[in-house]
């Protein structure tokens, strides 16, 4: 079943989203500059402390590194709200509350609701949630974490010096970032969001399909880590213009037909590398239309290849990754995938306008489950 949403849906999101103050990530020019201005303490047995929460801004994000259960050290961004809310309901809350429950109460001291956690996508980390994502969603009583794939600026690759890493490895490290939520895991990360928080999950772009290989591992009868489900409390997931089941080959071949120029521009600005240096390559791909079109200034536009240059330090491997699309668990003639009736509730979001992610993608993503999927007219990132 699908429902595609209106478009007064989109509006009411995107009327509210740019109204949070923009969460400024700063400005290195190097991993080991955003390794040293990460908002944290190191402690003498190696851990970090987490700063004092500012009362006057209490939504803000806050960025700090953990050593996850995987061993990799992980650049995290939190935006926790305070205890008690401040924000009368809203639609959007509304829906949220309506897809993913709202009676946590037992597992989660910070409030009844469940913990966001967003998944970045290529040539991005987990600050693209905190400019305005996490705040927004905070500010309506929601606990915000992120954390930063391996080969991004604030998360240095395990086997130093690698340009590329396998989609096992991110996998790995999203399942210990996950069970690290909890307060009673072994390698909890101590955010004190309850013993056993509910969990709603949302990935974009290559961050989607992250997920997908994740709910793959987590959901494979045979799988003979049993942990691996029964540590995380599941109570969502969202694909936001995810990179389809079956990867970027298909769409690469529709890119082709569509038009030599816009194939031109994908495989200049990310293998290549383009879009970190071409500001109209970066427009394109990112963000679409002009400044005056979409509020993108110059300014905003340097900004983010700056960090761009600095989040891609090494890239997913996409021989392997091909290598492991689509799913070996996947029914063979429809493509659904055998735990869809396990899923909890789960939701698709595409773009019309999105340069990477077309329809058909957000279609075949779409097919092999019971989701809500919603087209929205323009670029959600």
């Amino acid at each position: 079943m699908k429902v595609r949403g209106s478009i007064s849906f989109l509006s009411v999101v995107l009327l509210f989203l740019p109204l949070t103050k923009a969460f400024e990530v700063p400005y290195p020019q190097s991993s080991a500059e955003i390794r040293s201005s990460i908002v944290a303490s190191e402690l003498v047995d190696g851990s970090f402390a987490a700063p004092p929460q500012n009362s006057n801004n209490e939504n803000q994000p806050i960025t700090r590194q953990f050593q996850l259960g995987s061993g990799t050290m992980a650049e995290v961004i939190t935006c926790i709200p305070p205890k008690k809310r401040t924000t009368s309901p809203d639609m959007l809350e509304n829906i949220f509350s309506s897809l993913f429950g709202n009676d946590n109460k037992k597992s989660s001291p910070t409030n009844s609701r469940p913990t966001l956690a967003f998944l970045h996508g290529s040539f991005h980390a987990s600050w693209c949630w905190a400019e305005k994502y996490m705040p927004y969603f905070a500010s309506l009583g929601y606990p915000c974490v992120a954390f930063s794939l391996q080969g991004t600026g604030g998360t240095p690759v395990m086997e130093a010096g690698a340009k590329k890493v396998k989609i096992a490895s991110h996998v790995a490290d999203l399942n210990a970032f996950l069970k690290g939520l909890s307060d009673d895991d072994t390698a909890s990360l101590g955010l004190e969001l309850g013993n056993d928080p509910k969990i709603v999950l949302i990935g974009h772009s290559f961050g989607g399909l992250t997920i997908m290989k994740w709910l793959e591992q987590i959901y494979d009868d045979n799988n003979t880590d049993n942990n691996n489900a029964n540590n995380v409390n599941l109570a969502g997931v969202g694909l936001m213009c995810s990179v389809p089941p079956s990867g970027n080959g298909a769409m690469t071949m529709r890119f082709i037909r569509r038009s030599l120029r816009d194939a031109w521009k994908i495989t200049a600005g990310f293998v290549m590398k383009k879009a970190i240096t071409d500001k109209a390559i970066c427009r394109d791909l990112f963000f679409g239309g002009t400044e005056d079109e979409n509020g993108i200034s110059d300014e905003d536009l340097e900004r983010y290849q700056s960090y761009f240059l600095r989040d891609t330090v090494a890239t997913i491997d996409l021989s392997d990754l091909a290598k492991k699309l689509p799913s070996a668990l996947a029914d063979k003639e429809t493509g659904r995938a055998p735990f869809v009736d396990r899923l909890p509730p789960t939701f698709v979001i595409g773009a019309t306008e999105d340069f990477i992610v077309d329809s058909e993608g957000v279609d075949e993503t779409t097919e092999p489950a019971l989701v809500i999927q919603l087209m929205f007219a323009n670029s959600l990132m």
